[in-house]
């Protein structure tokens, strides 16, 4: 029997546990398992301190600084008059994409603290 596609690539995604990532006591810690697939906890909190170190970064850049130069360079043209509005919108838009990606970033930290929780709970359950 071939296995189903799905389980093809949940196995590239998230490859099953094997003698190399469980410790020797056969305990798995760091995983969560979520219809099928197992979570490695400490790459979803890495994820969203990537992603909230980006969403910093990106804060405190200002895409449209400069654009304003359009207006005095091509003075009286259609690209002239869209100039301070051009700013204005890349600016808004990046800090808008700065506050999606920390959202995202709390988002995911989240998710790695309710899985650590759970696996936690399902271990003092079983008497790990």
């Amino acid at each position: 029997m071939h296995p189903s596609v799905s389980t093809v690539s949940a196995n590239r995604l998230c490859p099953p546990v094997n003698s190399r990532t469980v410790p020797a006591d056969d305990q798995v810690r760091g995983y969560a398992r979520v219809s099928g697939y197992e979570v490695e906890i400490g790459q979803l909190r890495s994820a969203a301190t990537a992603a909230g170190s980006a969403a910093d970064q990106a804060r405190v850049v200002e895409p449209g600084t400069g654009l304003g130069v359009i207006a005095a360079a091509l003075r009286g043209g259609v690209a002239a008059s869209g100039a301070p509005a051009l700013e204005s919108t890349f600016n808004e838009r990046g800090s808008g994409w700065a506050g999606e990606i920390r959202q995202w970033s709390e988002s995911v930290a989240a998710s790695a603290t309710a899985y650590a929780e759970n696996e936690d709970s399902a271990e003092g359950a079983f008497g790990g």
